[in-house]
């Protein structure tokens, strides 16, 4: 498939994502870091219930944080893919272009508003 988006808005969108690729990484490292079940003598200091609850739910909240950042990081990596290949910008359910304007306000869209509307 050709795509009939110009190479420089295509290099442009590879550059974004790729940056967006990279801060996706270093957040989901950051948060891997401070969740409090990282910290090997976490299990040592159980004498406090309010401390055992406070370290649960910071882990619960980490958890969810690293779950939404990697489906994200998902949707980054299939959009590099996509560009790769130069389906980039095409609607996935019936593979007419994809309005700029929509792309330019969701990047990661994948279905035209005529198909995302149905």
């Amino acid at each position: 498939m050709t795509n009939g988006y110009p190479k420089q808005v295509l290099a442009e969108a590879k550059k974004f994502f790729e940056g967006e690729r990279e801060h996706l990484k270093k957040r989901l490292s950051q948060i891997g870091e401070a969740d409090p079940y990282k910290d090997p003598d976490h299990a040592n200091d159980n004498a406090d219930i309010g401390l055992d609850v406070r370290e649960e739910m910071a882990h619960q909240e980490s958890e969810a944080n690293q779950a939404q950042i990697e489906k994200r990081l998902q949707e980054v990596e299939k959009v590099l893919g996509k560009i790769e290949d130069g389906s980039y910008g095409y609607c996935e359910s019936c593979s007419k272009m994809i309005d700029t304007d929509r792309l330019s306000s969701n990047p990661l869209a994948t279905l035209c508003i005529a198909c995302a509307s149905k």
